[in-house]
């Protein structure tokens, strides 16, 4: 597995998304992302690295060099974390803002 493959599939694991979701996310085939997975998918486009970031909610770097969004979190911050990204937008960004307001009432 190259490092590509590994990382869209690590990537892929943290956020608990099968290969057929992100295949339906992104318009691309089960078949192509098994082969992205497994390294024998050669010339990834950058538009198509740019839809499977998209849908994995990270960066076309990190996908290509690795440094996973959650690899230096602790266990609760990677369950909120999790969370936050199984959320709609609106229901993540409410979330975040309320526990911004604990962080700066715990503050005063």
């Amino acid at each position: 597995m190259n490092n590509l493959g590994a990382n869209i599939r690590a990537r892929r694991h943290e956020l608990g998304i099968t290969q057929e979701q992100l295949s339906n996310n992104t318009g691309l085939s089960i078949n192509y992302i098994s082969r992205l997975e497994v390294g024998t998918a050669n010339n990834v486009s950058a538009k198509t690295l740019l839809k499977i970031a998209e849908v994995l909610k990270t960066s076309m770097d990190k996908l290509v060099n690795g440094s996973s969004d959650t690899a230096n979190m602790g266990y609760y911050q990677k369950k909120l974390w999790q969370a936050l990204n199984e959320m709609n937008e609106q229901q993540a960004e409410q979330v975040s803002k309320n526990v911004l307001g604990l962080i700066n009432l715990n503050k005063k």
